[in-house]
């Protein structure tokens, strides 16, 4: 492993012995003095401490090998009708709109990082014929929470209003962010699939929780 200071109260660790998201869950598992939070990206995990206590000796005593039994497994509803961009990804990649829908539910993503914003899930890695979708020329100044979108090799779910440049391909009623409240349930590590439903299904699950 190869672990570099980011500032005075940061490390980042990489080139690891396991997954991102195992590794972090290993940190925040195992009762490191100091150690406030551990983020998973696709490659590297960063380490917030308070300096005043933390140790980075203390890294090499990390047993990682049992982490990731944490993962859990969500299946989220998409009204792929409210999907704003669904014909331009047809466009694009010469697909139909229900070989898209078909392709994009085919799948189970890992969830690889959350980011962006609170419960911003990056999930990977869309099926090939998928691959490639470039964002839009401009980014939208304001996405409806709940958009699933692509971009590239990810796929990804907007749980909050905020501007955006993914191609939106259909919506979730579901709520999978409550900051109030501290509700974020997909982390890194988790597996997603996405399963059509209709208009009826999306007003009738509007505003439940994942």
């Amino acid at each position: 492993m190869r672990i570099e200071p980011l500032g005075d109260s940061a490390w980042i660790v990489r080139d690891l012995p396991t997954t991102p998201f195992a590794y972090a869950q290993a940190i925040e598992n195992s009762g490191l003095d100091g150690v406030l939070e551990a983020v998973a990206s696709y490659e590297s995990v960063g380490i917030y401490v308070d300096p005043t206590r933390f140790q980075v000796e203390q890294l090499n005593s990390v047993v990682w090998h049992h982490a990731s039994e944490q993962v859990q497994h969500h299946t989220i509803p998409v009204c792929y009708e409210l999907g704003e961009d669904l014909e331009s990804v047809s466009s694009f990649t010469g697909l139909s709109i229900n070989e898209i829908i078909t392709l994009h539910t085919s799948t189970e993503y890992r969830c690889y990082a959350v980011g962006f914003c609170p419960g911003f899930p990056y999930l990977g890695y869309l099926p090939p014929k998928l691959d490639g979708t470039p964002r839009l020329p401009s980014p939208r100044i304001r996405v409806e929470p709940g958009s699933v979108a692509i971009t590239g090799r990810q796929t990804g779910i907007y749980p909050l209003e905020r501007p955006g440049g993914w191609n939106l391909i259909g919506k979730t009623p579901l709520c999978i962010v409550d900051v109030e409240s501290a509700y974020f349930p997909l982390k890194a590590g988790d597996l997603v699939r996405f399963t059509p439903i209709g208009l009826n299904d999306y007003n009738a699950l509007r505003g439940n929780r994942l």
